[in-house]
């Protein structure tokens, strides 16, 4: 997929109005496929949150378990192939259906 790095969670998807649309992270803007599944890329790419390496969702749900709404956290993301640093105050989490 030509990602800057060989971990991380990619964002295929920022909601409007949320807490990482208001920290100016981007979602995917081009389909692709993994697979036979269709998926959006062109986003961020996460790789750490306050310093600790993000490589799975299982890393990324240990990690907000450690915080609440409310908190701020430093995410460092690439987007493209610049690293950068963005501060996101964390919201309520809301169940996806």
């Amino acid at each position: 997929m030509s990602l800057a790095a060989d971990y991380g969670l990619l964002i295929v998807q920022v909601v409007a109005g949320g807490s990482a649309d208001r920290a100016g992270l981007h979602g995917g803007n081009e389909r692709a496929y993994l697979g036979n599944v269709p998926i959006m890329v062109g986003g961020d790419l996460i790789i750490a949150i306050d310093g600790e390496k993000i490589q799975d969702q299982q890393d990324l749900a240990q990690m907000m378990n450690k915080h609440r709404a409310g908190d701020v956290v430093r995410v460092t993301i690439f987007r493209g192939k610049k690293k950068m640093d963005v501060q996101v105050t964390l919201g309520e989490a809301k169940e996806q259906v």
